[in-house]
């Protein structure tokens, strides 16, 4: 009998005690629940198939949700609700669900923080907030969730480093544009190709400094196989089962380890440079606050790697495949091209020469800009949110159970046809114009005309890409600047004439891309699709 032959059979005789258990439960407990998402073989079907193909899971997932707020299903042994809806969504986001038992995971396996760092965060009961949520009288400083998120918000949310990273991402990015000549068509440009070649590495410099890159022989290209593992050691099947993904995890973290190790020797932590906005060795504030965050728990090397790892996991991972569908989306449509090149006109800051700086508040305020960016966050982004309740809470009439998980998935609401879709524009569609409307003002000579208008209000719960509560992504101020950046320096430089569709091996497609079904409910979902086009540098 083989050793896979053996480990069915287990796996079936403690899923055959389950059902005769859990059964009995169930037939016992209060009839008013909600429904169930059926399983072919019970506790086993419903967890490998989101082990194994998530995309076919929620797409299950979505067509139980339409008639019903609210579904559950056992995952394995464990329970699970999932619901949808604007109201019931925003309840997952407040202070009696946490999002640390994932977290915990993916610190865990994700990066492979070691046993002994990870025991700080099991010890530390007390929550993000200021105010412990238990008893534990360690001060601010000894309490390393609430210390995570302080650095967070000091380096990521804060306008400061924001303003930091948007000048030194367009000074870094600007140098790989200038490899292009001015006046010459470039007949070969692979767009998503591009972006994550030049736009990560250009981010990478302006976040941790351009040493990681220079040490590294093959950096980028490494960072992009660990890119594909993330999830599925996280999430997906046991570590036992997954020893390429952690293989190819080990990898990336050891080239962090050796720029990490060369660099905490080398920067004097005394020194002003600890508060500049860049310096050379450790890039950006969130870079040494990192840093400095896990210095301060004794953490190894080997934890203090993975974080970088993770970090720059979070950094590329979302935004670059974002950027690319924006990208394609303009190719695809010459008139909405031309009217953000338009529109961003508004955001210039300073141009001499060959340098062209963007003001990235304005920016990220243009109306036509930011209704194409959110509608691309819309249809590419899916996540499963998932918290656990601290409390009993009542979600769509039904109670659920302190200690419950509860997840919402983006693709139920992202597609919701009740809440997004326009006569003429279904909700499955991208459509430019989706979240502006025309609205009348008086110019400054006093006459009436017409502007644009960005507005998501009351959505909250209808659209959340970066999740929700105290658990929303920290970066989300640093990707809409970065993506947004990235297009506007793109457009404002070249002449770009679309060529064609190509798979992966550069052969013609004979279709568009769509979302690469790998990346399930995982982070944005890149292409699985290039655009071919060709291009020249006008300055």
């Amino acid at each position: 009998m083989t050793a896979l032959s053996v480990i069915v059979l287990v796996v079936f005789a403690i899923a055959l005690r389950l059902v005769i258990t859990l059964n009995g439960q169930k037939r016992a407990s209060n009839a008013h629940e909600p429904a169930w998402l059926g399983e072919p073989i019970p506790f086993i079907s419903n967890a490998w198939q989101f082990m194994t193909n998530k995309r076919r899971f929620i797409a299950r997932i979505r067509k139980a949700l339409e008639d019903r707020p609210i579904v559950q299903c056992r995952l394995g042994p464990t329970r699970i609700y999932i619901i949808t809806g604007g109201s019931n969504v925003s309840t997952i986001f407040r202070s009696s669900f946490t999002s640390e038992p994932w977290i915990l995971s993916i610190l865990e396996r994700s990066a492979g923080y070691t046993p002994t760092d990870m025991a700080h965060f099991y010890a530390d009961r007390s929550g993000p907030f200021s105010l412990p949520s238990s008893k534990d009288m360690n001060p601010p400083k000894k309490r390393i969730w609430y210390e995570s998120h302080r650095m967070h918000d000091e380096t990521l949310i804060a306008a400061r480093p924001i303003n930091a990273f948007a000048m030194s991402f367009q000074r870094f990015f600007a140098d790989e544009l200038a490899f292009f000549p001015v006046g010459e068509w470039v007949e070969d440009v692979r767009i998503f190709k591009f972006f994550k070649m030049q736009m990560s590495a250009a981010a990478t410099r302006a976040i941790v400094g351009p040493r990681i890159i220079d040490l590294n022989p093959g950096f980028i290209d490494v960072f992009w196989e660990y890119e594909k593992v993330p999830e599925v050691l996280a999430f997906g099947l046991p570590p036992w089962l997954n020893r390429r993904a952690a293989k190819v995890r080990d990898r990336f973290g050891a080239m962090c380890r050796k720029w990490y190790e060369l660099s905490d020797r080398e920067f004097d932590w005394e020194s002003p440079d600890r508060h500049a906005d860049w310096e050379p060795i450790f890039g950006s504030q969130i870079s040494k606050g990192l840093a400095q965050w896990a210095k301060d728990f004794d953490f190894s090397t080997e934890s203090i790697s993975g974080a970088f790892a993770l970090f720059l996991y979070g950094l590329h991972a979302n935004a670059i495949p974002i950027c690319t569908w924006l990208m394609f989306e303009l190719l695809k449509d010459l008139k909405l091209l031309e009217a953000i090149r338009a529109e961003i006109k508004h955001a210039e800051a300073s141009k001499h020469g060959t340098s062209l700086y963007f003001d990235h508040q304005i920016l990220t305020s243009l109306p036509l800009l930011q209704s194409v960016f959110t509608e691309v966050m819309r249809l590419h982004v899916g996540v499963l949110i998932t918290r656990k309740a601290t409390e009993s809470v009542t979600i769509a009439g039904y109670t659920i159970p302190k200690g419950s998980i509860v997840q919402a998935p983006t693709e139920v609401a992202h597609l919701d046809e009740a809440v997004w879709g326009k006569p003429g524009h279904p909700a499955s569609e991208f459509w430019a114009y989706r979240h502006v409307k025309e609205i009348e003002i008086v110019n400054p000579a006093g006459h009436p005309t017409k502007k644009l208008e960005f507005s998501i209000s009351g959505k909250t719960g209808s659209f959340f890409p970066y999740g929700g509560g105290i658990s929303m992504c920290a970066g989300r101020l640093f990707a809409n600047a970065e993506i947004l950046l990235a297009v506007a320096m793109v457009i404002s430089r070249f002449d770009i004439e679309f060529v064609q569709w190509i798979k992966d091996d550069g052969s013609p497609s004979e279709r568009p891309a769509q979302d690469n079904v790998a990346y399930a409910n995982a982070v944005a979902a890149p292409p699985d699709r290039d655009i071919r086009v060709k291009w020249k540098r006008m300055w």
